[in-house]
């Protein structure tokens, strides 16, 4: 399944950031995550296959690609994944300091 993800108020703090480092930043949180139906963690949650910055609009807009079988292996529907993922894209660590920084997330 692909998905994008829309992330704001991530300037001007990580405006120095480039594709890479922000799929980088986004992987990272998809990572070790709960189920939402069992509580159990969740190994590998997806990856990104492409990044667009939109810095004069303030916005991030990811594509995310989660295993088809992901869903199926672990009991979920893309309903209840969806507020997980923008969840867990609420913050994000900038690769030079380390710092964790909150922005907004939603699934578009």
């Amino acid at each position: 399944m692909k998905t994008w993800i829309e992330i704001k108020d991530c300037f001007p703090v990580l405006r120095a950031l480039d594709a890479r480092q922000f799929a980088n930043a986004i992987e990272q949180r998809l990572i070790d995550v709960r189920s939402p139906v069992t509580g159990l963690q969740i190994d590998l949650f997806g990856k990104v296959n492409e990044v667009r910055i939109l810095e004069e609009q303030g916005v991030v807009r990811a594509e995310l690609d989660i295993d088809d079988a992901f869903f199926a292996r672990n009991g979920l529907t893309r309903e209840q994944v969806d507020p997980l993922l923008a969840a867990r894209v609420s913050k994000l660590r900038h690769p030079a300091t380390g710092a964790m920084h909150p922005v907004a997330a939603i699934v578009i």
